[in-house]
C-alpha cells in the first residue's frame, strides 16, 4: 500500500490485476449481474486511487477490498429495493386509477425518487423509514436515537421539500391531470 500512497502506478496496477477478477466474482456471488459487478469493482479501485493519501486501512488490503466490495454490493441492492418501493408508492398514489401508459408511470416514479433523493440525509432517512419501510414514529425514534418530535418534524420537512420539488418540476400538475382523466 505504501507504493500506491506514493503514487506508484505499477504497484496500483499489480494490485488491480491481482484482485479485480476475484472481486468481480465475489460481487457476482453477492447477487449482482457481471456488468454491475465490474462497475462496482472498478469504482472501488478508482476511489482507492483517488483517496490513496488519506485512506486508513486497519486490516490487510485484501480484507479491505473484499469488505468494501461487499458494502458496495449491499448499497447497490438496497438502492434497487428503495427504487422498487418508490415505484410501488408512485403506482399507489391513487389506488382506483388505471394507469395505461407505462412511460408516464416510469416518469412519475423517477421524479418521486429524485424528490426524495434531494432531501438532506437525515430527513431522507426518516422519510424512507416512515413511508417505504412503514415504521412508526416511535420505531424510527428508537432506531435513530432521536426524539419522536424530531421524527415528526423531519417528516413534515420532507413532505414540504418533496411537494416543492414536484411543483418546481411541474409534476403535481401531471399527477392531478392523471387523476382526473
Amino acid at each position: 500500500m505504501n507504493g500506491i500512497r506514493a503514487g506508484n502506478v505499477v504497484s496500483f496496477k499489480a494490485l488491480f490485476d491481482e484482485y479485480y477478477p476475484m472481486l468481480c466474482h465475489f460481487a457476482e456471488k453477492n447477487g449482482l449481474d457481471l456488468d454491475v459487478a465490474e462497475d462496482i469493482v472498478q469504482d472501488l479501485f478508482v476511489k482507492l486511487w483517488e483517496n490513496r493519501n488519506s485512506l486508513t486501512i486497519s486490516s490487510s488490503i485484501k480484507s479491505y477490498l473484499f469488505q468494501s466490495t461487499r458494502n458496495q454490493c449491499l448499497n447497490y441492492l438496497k438502492r434497487g429495493e428503495v427504487k422498487k418501493k418508490f415505484e410501488e408508492y408512485a403506482l399507489h398514489l391513487h389506488p382506483n386509477h388505471d394507469y395505461n401508459d407505462a412511460i408516464e408511470e416510469e416518469e412519475l416514479s423517477y421524479f418521486i425518487y429524485k424528490a426524495v433523493e434531494s432531501l438532506p440525509p437525515k430527513c431522507q432517512e426518516v422519510f424512507r423509514l416512515s413511508r417505504f419501510e412503514e415504521k412508526s414514529n416511535e420505531e424510527i425514534s428508537r432506531e435513530m436515537g432521536i426524539s419522536s418530535k424530531t421524527v415528526n418534524n423531519q417528516i413534515g420537512k420532507a413532505v414540504k421539500i418533496i411537494r416543492q420539488f414536484l411543483i418546481d418540476n411541474e409534476i403535481l400538475v401531471f399527477i392531478f391531470l392523471m387523476l382526473i382523466f
